[in-house]
């Protein structure tokens, strides 16, 4: 019961100072630490009160503008909730999709060659977290962008009407190539 309450507390007390900074023209650039954990239709409500103060059209400031982009690119992770958890390669490499953006993609000790055959290398490739970006294929498929560490090529993940696997490829949405890596999405 405790823990319920203090929940409710904490909800209603993020939504408060939400409603909050909305209405009193928040001018400060927002960050995805301040939209973790916040339920969809908080990041809309929060969207639509930005997108108010300009009935007649007029054009939102720099900060307004980056405002809004950060906020849609939220509202499309939250709505693909089914991303978020662990995602497996048989050979041990991982991805963590969180719901507030970032992702931690894990340690590879290999790769795939072109006849799809996995060799090990030494060492390993090393993790690193990122900020996913969600988009949609022209076939209204989502599509994951993970950008890479270093110099090397974009991860690009397109779900094509699978929430289960998803088989990785390099590069940018229009010359994405395989690089034989499937994930499977973990039950817990």
């Amino acid at each position: 019961m405790r823990r319920t309450t203090l929940i409710l507390a904490g909800f209603l007390l993020a939504c408060l100072s939400i409603s909050c900074t909305c209405t009193t023209g928040r001018t400060t650039p927002l960050s995805l630490d301040d939209l973790r954990g916040l339920p969809l239709e908080t990041v809309i409500q929060m969207r639509e009160d930005i997108l108010a103060k300009h009935p007649d059209g007029g054009s939102l400031t720099k900060t307004e503008a980056d405002n809004v982009a950060l906020l849609r690119d939220q509202e499309r992770r939250l709505e693909n909730a089914w991303l978020f958890g662990e995602w497996r390669e048989r050979h041990g490499s991982r991805l963590m999709f969180r719901d507030d953006g970032t992702v931690s993609v894990g340690a590879r000790g290999g790769a795939y060659d072109e006849l799809g055959v996995y060799k090990f290398i030494s060492p390993e490739e090393p993790s690193y977290d990122a900020i996913w970006t969600l988009v949609y294929d022209d076939k209204g498929d989502p599509v994951v962008l993970i950008p890479a560490k270093g110099s090397a090529p974009a991860r690009v993940y397109p779900f094509h009407g699978s929430h289960k696997e998803v088989r990785e490829q390099v590069g940018d949405l229009l010359t994405a190539v395989e690089t034989g890596f499937y994930f499977t999405k973990t039950q817990y």
